[in-house]
C-alpha cells in the first residue's frame, strides 16, 4: 500500500508547478508507516510542511484523497504547518502532538514523500517532559468540546492510550495499548478503545466522555506530583 501511494502522491505532485514552488516537505507518518493501519479504523496520516502559501492546501488535499481513496482509511488527515515554526512546535503555529509528546514515533515511523526531511529541524522531546502539559491540554480540549460527541471519544481515546503508555506500553503500536489496557484492569478505558478497534463503534455518551477524561488524567497528573515530591525528597 505504501509504496503505490507514494508514487501516485510524486507524480501528481510533480504536475503541479505550484505545488512543487511552495511544498517544503510531505510526509506520511502513523499506522500506514507503523504497520498497524486497520481498514475501517485507520485515518491516513500525512504532514505537510510549506514555505509560505497556504493556499496550495485545497489541492493537496484532493491529490492525497485521490491517491489514498482505496486504501480503507476512514480520512485522510493532512496537518500542516509553516517551516519558519519548525523549530519550536510548542510554542510556534500548532503544537501537533506526533512532533511534540509523540515525537519518537513520529520520528521512527515516517516516511518523506516529497521534498526534505525535517528531523534536523526539530527540537528533540523525551515523552517523560511533555506528559503534564498533554494532559493539561486533553483536560482542556475536553471542556472545548463539550457537545461534540466525535472529538469527545477521540480525546477519551488518546487518554486511554497515554494510560497505557504510562502503565508499560513499549510502542503507539494498537497491539502493545491493547495488552497494558488489559494488564491494568481499566475497564472504562479497556472499553473505550476496544469500541475505536471495532470500527470505531463508540456510543459513549458525553457525560461518561468528559468524566473519564477527567478522573484518568487528575490521576496521572497526582501521579506526575507525587513523582516529583519523592524526587525532591531524596536530593
Amino acid at each position: 500500500m505504501e509504496k503505490t501511494i507514494i508514487n501516485c502522491i510524486k507524480n501528481k505532485i510533480k504536475g503541479d508547478p505550484e505545488l512543487m514552488s511552495e511544498l517544503y516537505s510531505l510526509i506520511l507518518y502513523g499506522s500506514a508507516v507503523r504497520g498497524d493501519f486497520i481498514e475501517g479504523v485507520s485515518d491516513i496520516d500525512f504532514f505537510a510542511v510549506l514555505k509560505g502559501n497556504d493556499e496550495i492546501l485545497s489541492s493537496l488535499r484532493r491529490i492525497l484523497e485521490d491517491c489514498t481513496k482505496n486504501t480503507g482509511a476512514v480520512e485522510v488527515d493532512l496537518a500542516w504547518e509553516f517551516l519558519e515554526n519548525l523549530d519550536d512546535p510548542l510554542n510556534k503555529g500548532v503544537p501537533f502532538k506526533f512532533l511534540t509528546v509523540y515525537q519518537e514515533d513520529f520520528l521512527k515511523n515516517h516516511v518523506v514523500i516529497y521534498g526534505e526531511d525535517i528531523t534536523e529541524i526539530l527540537p528533540k522531546y523525551k515523552f517523560e517532559e511533555l506528559i503534564k502539559w498533554r494532559v493539561t491540554r486533553l483536560l482542556k480540549l475536553s471542556d472545548v468540546n463539550r457537545g461534540n460527541l466525535k472529538m469527545l471519544h477521540i480525546t477519551a481515546g488518546e487518554v486511554a492510550r497515554l494510560l497505557a503508555l504510562l502503565n508499560g506500553a513499549k510502542t503507539l503500536k494498537k497491539e502493545d495499548i491493547l495488552e497494558v489496557l488489559q494488564k491494568i484492569k481499566d475497564e472504562d478505558a479497556l472499553s473505550i478503545y476496544t469500541s475505536y478497534l471495532n470500527k470505531r463503534n463508540m456510543s459513549f455518551d458525553e457525560e461518561f466522555l468528559r468524566s473519564f477524561i477527567a478522573t484518568r488524567c487528575n490521576k496521572i497528573l497526582k501521579r506526575l506530583e507525587l513523582k516529583t515530591q519523592q524526587s525532591q525528597l531524596q536530593c
